[in-house]
């Protein structure tokens, strides 16, 4: 069958009438994007496989549970640095261009990053050294903020328009690379170091690697072309903002369903929140897994939102999930064993990358293309920040206050539930909920 070719906006035609189409192609755009993503989300998925020797690190003298609550506050504090990052280098995005802006991030994050490989730990600096750590966490959260709605966009304006979801669905399977990375950063560790010297210097060597890196993503970025859409004048956030108030409310619940089970899952690798904590090399091993099903089926996610409707396949994710979330979370903390955390974990994150691609699709096409990299970055760092960042941190504390490990399955449980509720929702007051097929 022969592809339709790119069309822009209709509203974009004037600004680009008589232009000459040199673009990098299709295929390029795609592993640069998904490529650069996944270099940027390593560095953050890996301080989640090894947030429990930073927490001997930078918070020894704490009770082992709120030593384990400081390392996640921590972590919470990159995500909700996110919002910062979204609008300002959304904004951007929107004004200057889609690349500018991935550049930016790329450096920012570099700077994170090469901080979290060389800051001494708390025996050498006292309190600056979990505050310097925190710095570095919040720079990063700034970066990354910025980054899905600059990518996002970018790759969706530069798609066959039939393929938007299978495109994004390897964008989001960058993210799942990025968590096999980890993974396999932490066997490759544990199979060639001690524990000590794992404990000692070895957890740093993820951070040393991710700063290395990214000179290889600003250069993957300094060789892309803008699209056609970016280059345009950019529409004030405020009047976006005024104008879609219910699309907003729908596109935060979207990320909420999605976000929630991903961020669970990656921390119930490292302290169980599914029951006790697993042995490191488990949590390693079950981290790469976990990995490889993102990675699969957002893929597959996004090519099957392609032939039967964006909305339908998050619906049918979203209702898989409230369905199994409990019975699944309930026998991994009956039968204590890797392999039922491993079960628990790839099921509900494989279940959530299902929804992931059509999700961010839908989202992107809710707003005009002239403020769409602003309104996915503000859109996706607001839900990540206010649920996903926060949710090993909410599980963790109910987990010492109440001495319970179900409270994960619940919050599982009530994310994809708000999901199905905002769907209907907005069908019921007619606000569109993209569920073309294209």
């Amino acid at each position: 069958m022969k592809r339709e070719p790119v069309v822009p906006d209709a509203d974009v035609a004037p600004a680009i009438a008589g232009h000459t189409d040199r673009r990098t192609p299709e295929r390029r755009i795609l592993a640069t994007i998904v490529i650069a993503n996944a270099l940027e989300f390593f560095d953050y998925f890996s301080y989640a496989v090894f947030a429990a020797f930073i927490t001997r690190t930078f918070f020894p003298h704490v009770a082992d549970g709120y030593g384990t609550l400081l390392s996640l506050g921590t972590f919470a504090a990159g995500f909700l640095s996110r919002p910062i990052g979204a609008l300002a280098i959304g904004v951007h995005a929107d004004a200057a261009g889609r690349k500018p802006a991935l550049l930016l991030t790329a450096a920012l994050v570099t700077a994170g990053s090469f901080g979290l490989a060389v800051i001494p730990g708390y025996a050498t600096l006292g309190i600056a050294a979990p505050i310097a750590v925190l710095l570095c966490r919040i720079l990063q959260g700034i970066a990354i903020g910025g980054e899905m709605g600059a990518s996002g966009a970018l790759l969706i304006e530069r798609c066959p328009p039939d393929q938007k979801c299978t495109y994004a669905g390897w964008l989001m399977a960058g993210q799942g690379l990025a968590l096999v990375a980890a993974g396999a950063c932490g066997v490759a560790l544990h199979a060639t170091l001690s524990a000590a010297q794992i404990e000692r210097w070895g957890w740093r060597v993820p951070f040393a690697l991710a700063a290395a890196l990214i000179p290889v993503q600003i250069y993957l970025r300094r060789h892309i072309d803008e699209t056609w859409e970016a280059r345009r004048a950019t529409l004030a956030f405020g009047a976006l903002l005024g104008r879609h108030r219910g699309r907003w409310l729908l596109a935060i619940a979207l990320i909420f369903g999605g976000t929630v089970p991903t961020y669970v899952a990656t921390y119930a690798t490292t302290f169980g929140v599914a029951g006790p904590p697993p042995s490191a090399y488990a949590s390693f091993v079950t981290t790469a897994a976990v990995g490889a099903v993102t990675l699969v089926l957002s893929i597959a996610g996004g090519c099957a939102a392609d032939r039967i409707g964006r909305i339908r396949t998050i619906v049918l994710a979203r209702a898989l999930t409230m369905a199994v979330v409990l019975p699944a979370f309930y026998y991994a903390a009956v039968h204590p064993h890797p392999l039922a955390l491993l079960g628990v974990v790839a099921l509900f994150a494989g279940l959530s990358a299902l929804a992931g691609a059509p999700s961010i699709v839908a989202i992107l096409d809710m707003f005009p293309a002239r403020g769409r990299a602003a309104a996915l970055s503000v859109v996706y760092a607001t839900g990540v920040a206010l649920f996903g960042g926060t949710a090993p941190f909410v599980v963790a504390s109910v987990g010492v206050w109440a001495g319970t490990h179900r409270a994960a399955g619940w919050y599982v449980f009530v994310s994809a539930a708000v999901t199905l509720i905002a769907i209907a929702a907005a069908r019921a007051a007619g606000e569109p909920t993209s569920t073309a097929r294209r």
